[in-house]
């Protein structure tokens, strides 16, 4: 008898990312831990802050408390959006 194996979601890896809201020409961002091969529109794990990028009121606001438990469990972040963090510690 032959067994498939699968792979669970313990071994798939996490990321923490930009998934796109909003509407055509006001777009806005959540920012969240979802497992890397999931789309942009798919099934994330938690929801950790969200990015407003309109020119008038640029924002970005995260849960510290969990983007440094999500860090301590090993997960990545997503290049964009190191990018943003980076920019909004700075200034």
């Amino acid at each position: 008898m032959i067994k498939f194996l699968t792979i669970s979601n313990k071994y798939k890896h996490k990321i923490i990312r930009f998934k796109k809201k909003g509407i055509i020409n006001y777009p806005l961002y959540e920012i969240i831990v979802a497992f890397n091969n999931s789309r942009n529109k798919g099934k994330s794990i938690e929801k950790i802050g969200f990015y407003n990028p309109q020119k008038k009121n640029k924002s970005i606001n995260i849960n510290n408390y969990r983007l440094s438990f999500w860090l301590l469990q090993g997960v990545h972040i997503n290049f964009s959006l190191k990018k943003y963090l980076v920019k909004f510690i700075i200034n």
